[in-house]
């Protein structure tokens, strides 16, 4: 027992190493995107306005940062409470910082959920009560973005032209379909997929690429994970309504929240832009890091936002905007997850 618990803690660190690795990969693609925005649009020139610093700027966006991160852990925390589990809210929000900075160094923000089970599974909660909680969170922030996104493309198709073709917009409302079609199918529908796993691999096997034990092993488990993910999710919603419908006001808060920074950003820079235009512009924006390779979207985020706010503030006020929405959406959250983690680390060490 003793040489398992000092491995565990060697072996995290070593994950930890790894993603300080892509962290710097993060910051320089995303300071790299930057510079090219700021010399392209801007042509070298930082204008940073009086009234960008003012005292009621820069406490309104504190109260927004602060809310925003509590937002985001609410709403795990509402799905960890509705699964019939509890773990201290001010350990959920130290799981807000940890997935901030791991999503946003992995490419498609896949490792931030991974790493928020292994600490979840600290306090107590099974890894697949953990999973699903985790894919729940994910999950309805996905859903709302998979709705309203083709929703505003289509209504205001000009507003995004640099963005998306208009050719595009029919690839888009497809994969937003197939999303919620998806989704679906996994909760109503979910033997059918099921099946289509189990030919897949069988395939494979006929083919000699899988042995029978591999084959036997991946559907079971396959099917396990899936009626986990399935069943959990009914179970949420149906023994939990009041928990559920927490969970789903928080995220649609915690979202609304994350694209108010643009709006305080934008006013605070002299524009009278409508706020429904800047909040359509984020979502859209969000919607596309879904798809971006790169980590935490570096590059692919900071690119978008220029391009779509170019049509709405002068070039001078574009870097400067670019990077304030960045600096408090992203880099707050992700220091301080690093910050987070090492602590964890560091105490988990010590207790050894």
């Amino acid at each position: 027992m003793m040489q398992r618990s000092e491995q565990t803690p060697l072996f995290f660190s070593r994950k930890v190493i790894g993603y300080l690795g892509l962290a710097g990969l993060f910051f320089t693609l995303s300071f790299s995107t930057l510079y090219f925005v700021h010399h392209y649009f801007a042509a070298g020139e930082l204008h940073i306005p009086s009234s960008f610093l003012e005292p009621g700027v820069v406490g309104l966006l504190g109260m927004l940062l602060v809310s925003y991160f509590l937002a985001d852990g609410l709403r795990l925390y509402c799905v960890i409470r509705g699964m019939g589990f509890r773990i201290p809210f001010a350990h959920v929000v130290k799981l807000v910082f940890v997935n901030i900075f791991v999503s946003n160094v992995t490419p498609f923000a896949t490792g931030g959920g991974v790493v928020q089970v292994y600490f979840m599974k600290q306090k107590g909660m099974p890894v697949g009560e953990a999973t699903a909680a985790t894919t729940i969170r994910t999950i309805l922030a996905a859903l709302i973005l998979f709705t309203l996104a083709p929703i505003i493309i289509w209504a205001e198709p000009n507003q995004f032209r640099l963005l998306v073709h208009h050719n595009i917009l029919y690839g888009i409302t497809g994969v937003s379909c197939g999303y919620l079609i998806f989704f679906w199918i996994i909760l109503n529908r979910h033997r059918l997929i099921k099946r289509w796993v189990f030919r897949c691999l069988y395939l494979l096997h006929r083919k000699k690429i899988l042995s029978r034990d591999r084959f036997r092993g991946w559907f079971l488990m396959g099917s396990r994970e899936l009626n986990l993910f399935s069943n959990g999710f009914k179970r949420f919603f149906r023994t939990s309504p009041g928990w559920a419908s927490l969970s789903a006001i928080f995220t649609a808060l915690f979202l609304l929240l994350l694209f108010s920074f643009s709006v305080v950003l934008v006013r605070a820079l002299g524009y009278k832009t409508p706020v429904l235009t800047l909040l359509a512009i984020q979502l859209v924006v969000t919607f596309f890091m879904y798809f971006a390779p790169t980590p935490g979207a570096a590059g692919v985020a900071e690119g978008g936002y220029g391009l779509l706010f170019a049509q709405l503030v002068q070039n001078k006020d574009l870097a400067l905007l670019t990077l304030s929405w960045r600096f408090f959406t992203i880099y707050v959250g992700v220091v301080i997850g690093i910050i987070v983690i090492f602590t964890e680390i560091f105490q988990r060490t010590k207790a050894e």
